[in-house]
């Protein structure tokens, strides 16, 4: 039986050991090939003039030879007016890739040397670049689709039993003119206020080859599962002629009319018997659960997007190895230009409003951005 992937050596091919062996020049050159996709040439990030420009060695920067601008390696880039050393970034990479369920701000803090303040923002920051590159071509072949719930989780009673007596007096409480909406609905007011921040996950994961798993994924964050959210997703993200994939959810009961539809009944069984399931959407829900359950304790719905991705991201390269996984995070952070949500975020500069269904942020959103 052959080994699993991730118990080869050559999964293993990036550790702290190898990246604190290498020389200030080597981890340089790196983020100047995972740039530029050269070490020799630069494109100044204020004129764009692509040359040899005059280096500043003592600096590790460029003066251009077109508009006399100095620029860095990092510079309008998601890591630009850095206070870290280049081999402290990749540092930060290497932990945020390795910590398969996800990595605290403060895990990051221990291990990293980061302040609290540091490690919110540069763990932010990578899970943006994640999202705002996001492959949004359509979906192929066979597609499982599922929607999960997360965030608003209500507390539990304090008396144990089938029911607590309050909210059995809130219940009876209800029926009287005048009652509050959580009486009515047999809640306490702090349960019926932490339901607001209740958001389902809408997962799309291409199926790959037999034994491959899901091969690529996109994820959309929508107010609940409903028929009309999962049509909009089917039509925008899923191609003509694809197969598709789902549970026994009423959401989908028009997918038929677009699309060859296959369900399988999860109260009866996970996989049919001519082998209709959705195991690779379940799959990435479990690392989701991982990550809500191990990691963040919590969830809100103003970063949901950001972390739905960054676990989109994490299933999708799980059969790279460390360095490649590494090298893709510096990639997108180093050539996405500005960090939109979380530049001068302690400084009030905060995006303040969640991304919902296409990844965009509402009007409102965007004036408060812009304001600020």
């Amino acid at each position: 039986m052959a080994q699993h992937f991730l118990r080869r050596s050559d999964y293993r091919d990036m550790s702290i050991a190898s990246i604190s062996a290498m020389s200030d020049a080597e981890i340089h050159s790196l983020f100047c090939r995972l740039r530029w996709n050269s070490t020799s040439h630069q494109a100044c990030p204020q004129c764009g003039l692509w040359e040899v420009h005059y280096e500043r060695k003592s600096r590790q920067q460029w003066r251009c030879k077109g508009c006399g601008r100095d620029f860095s390696v990092t510079s309008a880039t998601l890591f630009a007016s850095r206070k870290k050393s280049l081999r402290t970034l990749l540092l930060a990479v290497f932990l945020y890739v390795c910590s398969v369920k996800g990595i605290a701000g403060l895990g990051m803090c221990r291990l990293g040397g980061y302040s609290s303040k540091a490690a919110h923002v540069t763990t932010g920051k990578l899970r943006e670049s994640i999202l705002r590159t996001q492959d949004l071509t359509p979906l192929r072949g066979t597609v499982e689709i599922d929607g999960g719930y997360f965030g608003g989780k209500p507390r539990k009673p304090n008396r144990r039993g089938r029911r607590n007596d309050n909210v059995i007096a809130n219940r009876i409480a209800g029926r009287k003119k005048g009652a509050k909406p959580w009486h009515a609905s047999g809640m306490t007011r702090l349960n019926w206020n932490k339901r607001k921040n209740r958001r389902v996950v809408m997962v799309l994961r291409q199926q790959g080859r037999l034994g491959q798993g899901a091969v690529r994924s996109i994820v959309a964050i929508a107010q609940s599962e409903n028929e009309r959210d999962a049509a909009k997703l089917i039509s925008k993200y899923v191609a003509k002629g694809a197969i598709i994939m789902t549970d026994e959810s009423p959401a989908y009961v028009g997918v038929s009319l677009t699309h060859e539809h296959y369900a399988v009944s999860h109260s009866k069984e996970y996989v049919t018997a001519e082998g209709v399931h959705e195991n690779q959407a379940e799959s990435y829900f479990s690392r989701l659960r991982r990550w809500e359950y191990g990691v963040s304790h919590g969830v809100r719905p103003t970063y949901l997007a950001d972390y739905a991705g960054e676990m989109v991201w994490r299933e999708d390269m799980r059969r790279h190895t460390i360095s490649q996984q590494v090298e893709a995070i510096l990639g997108k952070a180093l050539t996405i230009g500005h960090s939109r949500w979380w530049r001068g975020y302690y400084q009030g500069r905060r995006r303040g409003a969640e991304i919902l269904m296409n990844h965009g942020l509402s009007a409102d959103a965007r004036s408060r951005m812009t304001k600020s």
